[in-house]
């Protein structure tokens, strides 16, 4: 498995692009925060110029001003107006603050001004705008854009004056310097421009150092798989070493299922990025422990020799049918089957026919009783451990078998045919109590067919290769018994 450069193309692309997407993010993240600060800022700046005008309103008598005439100026009522509006003037940060009436022909027209330096003259007339015709009418309200007139530029707010019975007689305008206003909000949004700014740096760093750390974890990562994989391909040898004996004797279709998971199954995919380079790699790891899982689990139960199930399997089976016998549910037989001879054949002819003659006994076995039936113990010997068959089922059984047997011998070149000893024993509730009893009289029986096979006395044989044989053999001993 090999990793370039040109797996990280697709995943360069697809981060270009979420940085592009988080900066775009940013920026329309930025703009609205300047417009809602800039909107609070206003609204902030528009509260103080209407708690200045509305506090100033609220403290001229409204009875007094409306009074008021051009003959009043410098009178005690006069003054006292003045000197309220002129406390303003001195204390809070404010270009101009004024008191005007509105005349009979609608225009409006100052009635004092405490501006020390240049002060409107009674009865000139002001500018008219939408706030100070709001506030003519009760409403106290701000100019949404400055005016500019012979004082300069500003943004006024404007206040009613009320008389003892609530009627509007004036009102008092404060004008702010609009150079101020605006520095302000601009200052706002230089500030709002540099977080937003900073917050992107911040991001695009942040990025890059996670991008860097994940490239760094994924070639990582991939080295562990890589590692994995190879570690894997030392089973593929393990697995065709320890099984390479029996793959010769092993139908077509389990030769070429455990050559194919010894060999493995690698597929060389074009990997888009980093990410399907991971994916297929894990995929590819996966798949190959997955078979060796199933490939183990079934060698457990499985006798790697003979391909007939384990002695581990044996020994669940027989705890099984012990279960069965205390519930008083069984119905199984036994049969014991030993090769004999076959360490002379390991000797003379060798050890892979020894094993090719235990591998197909262990087969026919299986082909007349069942794979879960039939176990190889040790050695030259298998139990047939037969769920649900009687004495007549286990002897039509072994008469198959016989025929095998008889058939491998006629038809395969050695000096004297090979001998299978069986016995076996049907559970009898009223003969045994346990698993073992049954077993024993299995082995009992085939012990006895064992010897009724060989001649104890030579050695020698009974059944061969050759049937003629077989009939000199009984000729000689009619001649022995006649003498």
């Amino acid at each position: 498995m090999e990793h370039g450069n040109e797996r990280y193309k697709t995943s360069k692309r697809n981060f270009i692009i979420a940085l592009i997407l988080l900066l775009s993010t940013n920026a329309l993240m930025g703009i609205i925060i300047m417009h809602i600060s800039k909107n609070a800022l206003k609204e902030q700046i528009i509260g103080r110029m209407l708690d200045v005008s509305n506090t100033a309103a609220a403290q001229i008598d409204g009875d007094d001003f409306e009074s008021l005439t051009a003959s009043d100026v410098g009178s005690e009522k006069y003054n006292r107006v003045y000197d309220t509006l002129s406390t303003y003037q001195e204390n809070i940060k404010l270009e101009y603050i004024y008191a005007i009436k509105k005349t009979d022909s609608g225009s409006f027209i100052f009635v004092l001004d405490p501006d020390k330096e240049n002060p409107a003259e009674y009865g000139e007339e002001i500018l008219k705008t939408d706030a100070l015709l709001n506030a003519s009418r009760g409403r106290a309200d701000v100019d949404k854009e400055a005016h500019a007139d012979e004082w300069g530029r500003f943004y006024s707010a404007y206040s009613p004056i009320k008389d003892s019975t609530g009627k509007i007689v004036g009102i008092v305008g404060v004008d702010f310097n609009a150079e101020w206003y605006d520095s302000t909000i601009d200052t706002n949004k230089i500030v709002s421009v540099i977080l937003v700014l900073v917050a992107m740096a911040l991001g695009v760093v942040l990025s890059f150092s996670i991008m860097s750390q994940n490239r760094r974890r994924f070639e990582a990562m991939m080295k562990r798989i890589d590692k994995l994989y190879y570690e894997s391909l030392k089973l593929d040898s393990v697995i065709t070493e320890t099984s390479i004996k029996k793959l010769q004797y092993l139908p077509d279709d389990s030769s070429k299922t455990l050559k194919a998971l010894a060999q493995g199954e690698e597929e060389h995919i074009i990997a888009k990025s980093e990410y399907d380079e991971v994916a297929s790699s894990v995929e590819l790891v996966y798949d190959k422990l997955n078979k060796y899982l199933a490939y183990i689990e079934n060698e457990v139960d499985t006798d790697d020799e003979t391909g007939v199930s384990s002695k581990i399997s044996y020994k669940r089976k027989s705890s099984l049918m012990n279960d069965n016998i205390k519930l008083g549910r069984a119905h199984f037989s036994v049969a014991f089957i030993d090769i004999n001879d076959l360490h002379r054949i390991y000797t003379c002819f060798g050890y892979e026919l020894g094993d090719a003659i235990l591998y197909e006994c262990g087969q026919d076995l299986v082909k007349i009783f069942g794979k879960d039936s039939v176990f190889h113990i040790m050695g030259p010997e298998y139990v047939v451990v037969a769920e649900g068959r009687n004495r007549a089922d286990m002897e039509a059984g072994f008469k198959e078998f016989d025929k095998k047997v008889m058939n491998y011998n006629f038809t395969h070149e050695l000096e004297k045919g090979i001998v299978v000893a069986k016995g076996y024993a049907t559970f009898d509730k009223e003969l045994h109590n346990s698993y073992r009893e049954v077993f024993i009289d299995a082995k009992a029986k085939s012990d006895k067919n064992r010897n009724e096979l060989f001649k104890m006395d030579r050695g020698e044989t009974v059944v061969t290769k050759n049937p003629n044989t077989i009939k000199k053999s009984e000729r000689e001993k009619t001649k022995e018994k006649k003498k």
